[in-house]
């Protein structure tokens, strides 16, 4: 049963980590420009982005659950799980987030998501 539980957990690391990515990429699109010449304006103005700092507390909820997962299940079976995140990174961007998926970008998730499976 703590193999099963590990699963699950893994499952919900792959979905947060990748909702955590594209809030994070959400705030950093909105947040202003990097200046490589002032590296700490820069993060300060990123960590101001109220998406970024969101994105960045979900994916350390993430970790947890990645921590969690490993505890309770084989390492992998937990990192298989973990890349099965992908295909859900492509739903959310192309249903949630607004990002256009091409046909062949939706093609070579498919084959990725075949190539987990096998």
């Amino acid at each position: 049963m703590t193999i099963q539980i590990g699963i699950l957990l893994a499952l919900l690391c792959a979905f947060t980590t990748n909702v955590g990515f594209l809030l994070k990429h959400r705030g950093a699109c909105a947040a202003p420009a990097v200046d490589f010449r002032r590296p700490l304006r820069s993060a300060i103005g990123l960590w101001r982005s109220r998406w970024f700092a969101i994105g960045m507390l979900v994916a350390a909820g993430a970790f947890s659950l990645h921590v969690a997962a490993l505890a309770l299940a084989p390492l992998s079976l937990v990192q298989a799980v973990i890349s099965g995140g992908l295909v859900f990174l492509t739903v959310l961007a192309d249903r949630v987030f607004g990002f256009e998926v091409g046909n062949r970008q939706w093609a070579g998730v498919g084959l990725t998501a075949v190539g987990l499976a096998l």
